[in-house]
C-alpha cells in the first residue's frame, strides 16, 4: 500500500487553406480526456470518490477487439440483487465500455460479491487473457480484486471473476488467498496481515500469475512482500512465494504490477513504502527482473527507476511493455507524482519510459490527462493507481486516471473535498515530439518546469512580437498532420496564439484554462505540411500561454545513438547526404545528421536510416574485416546494411552487422570529435556499446 496519510481548446482552426487529404481518426486528446464517471454527491462515502483507475483494450476478442473496459474503486454503495432475492446496499466494481476510441462510455455491469457476503471491493484489476488457461479460451475477461468486510474489518480475500461476453456478465473463478483486516499501518512494529491490490499476468510456461502484497510474513522481519501465486485453470492455485521480501523490518515493497519483455524477460515494478526514509515515505518506485515470471531474486529490493538526471517516481506505479515507439518497443510506467533526486515530492505529469527494455536510464512522455498529483490543490488522492494500455495497432495509447472535479464538491467529517472523476484520455504514439525550448524563441524565455517535456518550457510569450518558430519540422510525404500543443494558462480566461506554417498565416490555436501555471493540458490543430523540412510558428494573439513541446502525428520515431564510452552522437560527417560519406561521432549539435530512424528489416534486423540524408548505415564496400568504416548508402538488400541490437547492461546495446557479424565501434577506443565509426570483432571496450535516446532530440 502507499502512504494513505498523503491526502492529499480543443483548438478551433480558421483554416486558410483547403484540406485536400482526408486524416485518420483519431481519440480525444484535449480537455484533458473524456469523463467516464462523475463521483456521486450524495452517495459517497469517501473523500476520494473514484480512484484505481484500471483500463484494458481488447486484442484477442475477435470481432470486439479494439474494445475499451474501464472499471475503478467506485466508493460509494449501490443496490444488488443476491441469488436468495434479497437486495443489499454494497460496493461493486462498475464495469464501463467503449466502441468509439475512448470519446464515450457506457455502464454494463456491477460485479460484486455474492460468496463470502462482504460488503466492499477495492483494488481492481482487468485482464483479457492472451492464450488459453485451463478451459478459458484466449479473449477470456478477468477480474481480480480485494473483497473485505465493513467495520469491524475482520479479513481480505483476493478473488477473481470472470467473463466469456466481453465484461457484459460475470461469474465468481476463484479465491486466490485471505489474509488479515483491511488495515494500514506501514509502521516498523506493525501487527497487520492484510493482502492487497492483486495484478494479473501469464508466466514463461503459459501459467497464470496472481502478484499481491503481503503482510504475513513478519515473523521473517519482513514488513510487507510483494508475492505471488500461479495455477494452470484459474481455479486452483500454487503456494506462495515471492518477487521481493526485504528483511529489514522497514522497506515495504506493494502494489506490484508485472509486463512481459520481447527479449522473454519479465520487468516487475512496484512502489516501495517507507523510501527515500520512514520519516520521509514518499513510495519511491523500484524494479526487478525475471527471466520467466516466477523466478526473482526475492531477497533484492531492486532498482531504483530514474531519468539521467536523478529524479524519479512515487507511488501506486503501473508498468506495461508496448510494441511501439522503438527497436524494441518501450516500456511505459505511470505513477502519481515525480520525485527530485532526493525523492521529495516534485511533479507528477508525466509517465517515465525507457527504450532500451527497462535498464538504464528513463525518459519523460507527457501524459495525456493530468490530475492534482500532491493533492495540495484541493484534490485527494487524484491520479492514485491510474493504468493504461494501448490499441491493437500499437498507435494508440489510453490512459486511465482519476482526477480531481472542483465543481464538485463535498463535506465529510467537517472538511470540504473535490471528489474524483475517472477519466480516459489519449496520444498518439506514432509521432514526433518537438521541444519549445529548441525551437527559434522570440521576445520570450525558455526555462526550466519540473514538468515539462524534456525539462523546460517556454514563458512570456506575452507581446506582440513574442513567437516561437518551430523551424525543423520535418515530414517524410506532403499532406495534413494532427499537431497537439502541450501548453499551461494558469489565467482566468481563454487563451489563443496565432498559427503561421511555412510563412502563411492560417488561424489561432485556443488554450482553455489550466488549474494554475504548473498543470498541462493539450490543444490541437490540423495544417498542410510539405515533404521535408517545415516551420510552424506560434505568435501572441489573445491571453497568455506558455509552451512546452508539439507532437506531430504519423511521423516515424527519430532516435540519437550515443557512444558508451565517449558519451558522443552517431552522425554523418559534416551533414554530408553523398553516398559513402562516412559516419563518425559529434557532441550533440541538433542537428539531423546526428538523428536516426530504425526501420524494421526481417528476423530482428533493422535498417538504420540517417535523417538528414534519407540514406542507411552500412558497412563500406560490405566488408567483413575488422576496421572497416561505417558510412551511409542507398536502400539496398545487402546484408551490410542490415543490423541487430544485442543487449548489454546498464541499457547499452551492440549494435551488429548482420553481413559480419561484427559491432559497430568507434575506432581506438576515442572520445574526440570526429572520430571515425566502423567495424570490430568483439572486445569488451566501451566503444562498441551504444544507447537510444529520444526526448529533446527535436
Amino acid at each position: 500500500m502507499t502512504n494513505w496519510c498523503k491526502r492529499l481548446m480543443i483548438l478551433l482552426l480558421s483554416m486558410g487553406l483547403v484540406l485536400c487529404a482526408s486524416l485518420p481518426v483519431f481519440a480525444k486528446s484535449t480537455d484533458n480526456g473524456t469523463v467516464v464517471y462523475v463521483s456521486d454527491n450524495e452517495a459517497t462515502f469517501d473523500p476520494g470518490g473514484a480512484t484505481y483507475s484500471r483500463i484494458i483494450c481488447l486484442k484477442n476478442s475477435d470481432n470486439a477487439n479494439g474494445s475499451l473496459l474501464c472499471t475503478f474503486d467506485q466508493l460509494k454503495n449501490v443496490s444488488v440483487n443476491m441469488d436468495d432475492g434479497s437486495v443489499v446496499s454494497k460496493q461493486v466494481y462498475p464495469i464501463y465500455k467503449s466502441t468509439d476510441n475512448g470519446d464515450s462510455w457506457q455502464l454494463i455491469a456491477n460485479v460484486y460479491d455474492k460468496e463470502y457476503g462482504l460488503l466492499r471491493t477495492s483494488q481492481p484489476c482487468l485482464y483479457e487473457l492472451p492464450q488459453k488457461v485451463g478451459d478459458m479460451p484466449s479473449g477470456t475477461i478477468l477480474l481480480a480484486g480485494n473483497i473485505f468486510d465493513d467495520s469491524p474489518h475482520t479479513q481480505s480475500r483476493i478473488v477473481i471473476y470472470k467473463s466469456t461476453d466481453g465484461g457484459h456478465t460475470w461469474s465468481f473463478l476463484s479465491e486466490v488467498d485471505n489474509g488479515g483486516p483491511c488495515v494500514y499501518d506501514p509502521g516498523t512494529e506493525s501487527t497487520t496481515t492484510t493482502v492487497w491490490e492483486p495484478f494479473l499476468g501469464i508466466s514463461e510456461d503459459g501459467e497464470l500469475v496472481c502478484y499481491y502484497s503481503d503482510e504475513r510474513q513478519k515473523e521473517n522481519g519482513v514488513l510487507q512482500a510483494v508475492s505471488f501465486k500461479t495455477s494452470s485453470d484459474g481455479i486452483h492455485w500454487s503456494s506462495l512465494s515471492n518477487v521481493a521480501a526485504i528483511t529489514n523490518k522497514s522497506d515495504r515493497p506493494g502494489m506490484i504490477t508485472v509486463t512481459a519483455l520481447p527479449n522473454g524477460k519479465y520487468m516487475a515494478v512496484y512502489e516501495v513504502v517507507n523510501r527515500p526514509s520512514i520519516g520521509k515515505n514518499n513510495a519511491v518506485v523500484y524494479c526487478k527482473f525475471s527471466d520467466d515470471g516466477v523466478t526473482w531474486d526475492a531477497e533484492s529490493l531492486g532498482t531504483r527507476i530514474a531519468l539521467a538526471d536523478g529524479r524519479g517516481i512515487g507511488s501506486s506505479p503501473y508498468v506495461k511493455w508496448i510494441n511501439a515507439g522503438g527497436p524494441n518497443g518501450m516500456v511505459i510506467i505511470s505513477a502519481k507524482w515525480g520525485t527530485d533526486v532526493e525523492d521529495n515530492i516534485s511533479g507528477g505529469q508525466n509517465f517515465y519510459v525507457n527504450y532500451n527494455l527497462g535498464e538504464g536510464s528513463w525518459e519523460r512522455l507527457p501524459m495525456p490527462v493530468t490530475y492534482d498529483y500532491n493533492d495540495l490543490a484541493g484534490g485527494y488522492f487524484s491520479g492514485f493507481s491510474q493504468s493504461f494500455d494501448v490499441s491493437p495497432d500499437n498507435k494508440t495509447l489510453y490512459q486511465a486516471t482519476n482526477v480531481e472535479n472542483f465543481n464538485n464538491s463535498k463535506m465529510i467529517d467537517g472538511v470540504s473535498y473535490n471528489l474524483n472523476d475517472v477519466r480516459v484520455g489519449t496520444l498518439p504514439l506514432d509521432g514526433t515530439i518537438y521541444e519549445a525550448e529548441k525551437a527559434v524563441i522570440s521576445n520570450a524565455r525558455a526555462e526550466n518546469a519540473v514538468d515539462a517535456s524534456n525539462g523546460q518550457e517556454v514563458r512570456y510569450i506575452n507581446e506582440k512580437d513574442s513567437s516561437v518558430d518551430f523551424q525543423n519540422i520535418k515530414v517524410d510525404k506532403t499532406g495534413n498532420y494532427k499537431i497537439l500543443v502541450r501548453y499551461s494558462n494558469g489565467e482566468e480566461a481563454e487563451a489563443s496564439h496565432m498559427i503561421t506554417v511555412n510563412n502563411m498565416q492560417i488561424g489561432t490555436v485556443n488554450y482553455p484554462m489550466t488549474t494554475n501555471w504548473d498543470r498541462y493540458l493539450w490543444s490541437e490543430f490540423t495544417c498542410y505540411l510539405n515533404k521535408g523540412m517545415n516551420s510552424i510558428k506560434f505568435t501572441k494573439n489573445i491571453g497568455f500561454a506558455e509552451l512546452d513541446c508539439i507532437q506531430v502525428s504519423e511521423t516515424e520515431s527519430d532516435f540519437s545513438i550515443i557512444n558508451g564510452n565517449s558519451g558522443k552522437y552517431l552522425e554523418i560527417t559534416s551533414a554530408l547526404t553523398n553516398e559513402g560519406a562516412v559516419a563518425g561521432q559529434w557532441g550533440i549539435t541538433n542537428h539531423w545528421c546526428q538523428k536516426w530512424a530504425f526501420e524494421k528489416a526481417e528476423n530482428g534486423f533493422y535498417r538504420i536510416k540517417n535523417k538528414n540524408s534519407e540514406l542507411y548505415l552500412a558497412i563500406e564496400n560490405d566488408s567483413a574485416e575488422d576496421g572497416a568504416k561505417a558510412v551511409q548508402s542507398s536502400y539496398s538488400n545487402h546484408d551490410s546494411q542490415l543490423w541487430s541490437l544485442e543487449e548489454t547492461e546498464n541499457g547499452y546495446y551492440h549494435i551488429v552487422n548482420k553481413n559480419s557479424g561484427k559491432y559497430l565501434e568507434i575506432a581506438d577506443n576515442l572520445e574526440e570529435d570526429g572520430a571515425v565509426a566502423g567495424q570490430w570483432g568483439p572486445t569488451g571496450y566501451r566503444c562498441q556499446e551504444w544507447t537510444i535516446i529520444k526526448e529533446g532530440i527535436h
